[in-house]
């Protein structure tokens, strides 16, 4: 049987300062930044009976001349509320702004209200130990935001039990720190555990999950995992299309995500297909001319870049250039329609060009850069500004998926403790031509210098990326030393032998 042990005020601060006193940026991601929900905090002092309320109020003797009567104050617990909503408001808005370090010193300040009012084993000071956690989080402290998560479970866990709904969004939290800090097999495990308590609390096909289920998908999909990424993928799928009428607008969300994911899981016949049923049911329930067509238009003629040896057999017709018609239409939706901008008449443009270069079409490329430059004014800052960012410089139109983790499909043949991942980088030198290929490919350097395998694996993926050409005056001009770097985790076995002992000796001698 548990018995619960009663932390005075002194004590449950001396706690929480202590784990979270450190100096505190999907995964980005690219991958992701995959952010944070941040938690509101509920409002339930008022519903408290008197006998509980006589506990946290505070009140003094007043003496007037000629009376003898006890006068009793105002209650504190009004205005302490009133206080955390504000601290609240202001912690969201600097979340919102990216004011990281604001954000972390205001979720101390509620940490530390929310105790005084409530006291450590409740809901809102472990909502309160979230939020500051999420705040390191951002700011990359996540040692702190990594303790913090872990008081926020063990809260909850004590005043609930270990199947509380309240778990998943620091059990996300949690296994998110873990991913950042190179732990995947501590994240799956973390990820796993927040997917069941949503089942056991809302059923298996609750939407609530969905956030869950797709970090997690990011995470098997960085580890080489993507069997399981695809599996997670159609079940997130089937939940959002769940009762919903195929051919109605609620469709459009589930079926514009499947197509993404399907684009970066490399089904490029099923991501036809998806598009195609998402223009589908905007020509439906909207008109032919709609600008929501552009997207669904544009994504389904850059999907013909990529046909794969198989598809031939199947689609004869489908080639590289089986695209352009449906870009060329997204451009004429962008200009005959009233209610469109120039803005997205430019970027309809650049996706046309855009297309011509992936295809080995520099020439025609260099047209429809060249109206996309002339139609943009010097004398507006706006577009002045959108000219410098997406034709003066370089810009990548054709990413590569690096293994974010080294060795990631290795099986151990005897048990072991998970390891610690350390991380590591590899970077290259090259020249980006005219035609947005990229030419004289050099290794600059790997740290650690003995994992050979990663230096080859970048090397080989290098020769697939493609770039934007910058434009000068309407041509097409490229760019010499452009250095690329990608870090990934690796563990010390990964090592050779000998190099792995005399990182464990040095590793002792400074402990």
């Amino acid at each position: 049987m548990r018995t619960r042990k009663t932390l005075t005020f002194a004590q449950s601060m001396a706690l929480i300062v202590a784990s979270g006193s450190c100096t505190v940026a999907l995964a980005q991601t690219e991958d992701a930044d995959q952010e944070l929900e941040v938690i509101t905090i509920e409002q339930h002092y008022g519903d408290q009976d008197s006998e509980t309320n006589d506990e946290n109020e505070e009140y003094r003797l007043i003496e007037e001349d000629g009376e003898e009567d006890w006068i009793e104050p105002l209650p504190k617990r009004e205005s302490e509320t009133d206080e955390l909503r504000r601290l609240y408001g202001l912690y969201l808005e600097s979340l919102e702004d990216s004011a990281y370090l604001e954000a972390d010193t205001l979720a101390k300040r509620i940490v530390e209200l929310s105790i005084r009012m409530s006291g450590i084993d409740s809901h809102d000071s472990a909502r309160a130990i979230t939020n500051l956690a999420i705040a390191q989080h951002h700011n990359r402290d996540f040692e702190s935001a990594q303790r913090n998560f872990i008081a926020s479970i063990d809260i909850i866990e004590r005043i609930d039990d270990r199947l509380s709904a309240a778990l998943i969004n620091p059990l996300r939290g949690l296994a998110a720190t873990q991913v950042a800090t190179g732990r995947p097999d501590q994240a799956r495990q973390t990820f796993q555990r927040a997917v069941h308590i949503s089942h056991v609390n809302d059923g298996p096909h609750n939407r609530g999950q969905i956030a869950t289920l797709e970090a997690m998908s990011e995470l098997y999909i960085s580890m080489g995992d993507y069997d399981d990424a695809i599996d997670i993928q159609e079940n997130v799928y089937g939940i959002q299309a769940r009762n919903i009428d195929p051919t109605s607008i609620e469709m459009l969300p589930a079926l514009e995500k499947q197509a993404n994911w399907q684009h970066r899981l490399q089904m490029y016949q099923r991501e036809r297909v998806s598009w195609r049923r998402v223009i589908h049911i905007i020509e439906k329930n909207y008109s032919k001319e709609d600008l929501r067509l552009i997207p669904p238009l544009t994504n389904l003629g850059k999907s013909y870049l990529f046909v794969t040896p198989a598809e031939f057999e199947f689609q004869p017709e489908a080639s590289a250039g089986s695209g352009e018609t449906y870009l060329r239409r997204a451009n004429r939706i962008a200009d005959v329609n009233p209610d469109s901008s120039w803005e997205l008449l430019e970027e309809t443009l650049l996706a046309l060009g855009d297309y011509y270069i992936l295809s080995g079409r520099p020439n025609r490329a260099a047209k429809i850069y060249r109206k996309a430059w002339n139609q943009l004014s010097e004398e507006e800052d706006l577009q002045r500004r959108y000219r410098r960012d997406n034709l003066e410089n370089i810009n990548v139109l054709q990413k590569i998926y690096l293994p974010k983790y080294y060795n990631s499909d290795r099986k151990d043949n005897e048990p072991r403790n998970p390891e610690n991942y350390l991380s590591g980088s590899v970077s290259f030198t090259y020249s980006v031509m005219a035609t947005g290929r990229i030419t004289g490919i050099k290794h600059l350097e790997t740290q650690p210098a003995q994992i050979v395998d990663i230096r080859d694996i970048v090397g080989r993926k290098l020769r697939h990326l493609i770039y934007r050409p910058r434009i000068d005056s309407g041509t097409l001009m490229g760019r010499r030393d452009v250095v690329y770097t990608h870090e990934f985790f690796y563990r010390l076995s990964d090592l050779p032998v000998e190099l792995e002992e005399e990182e464990v000796a040095a590793e002792q001698a400074t402990n």
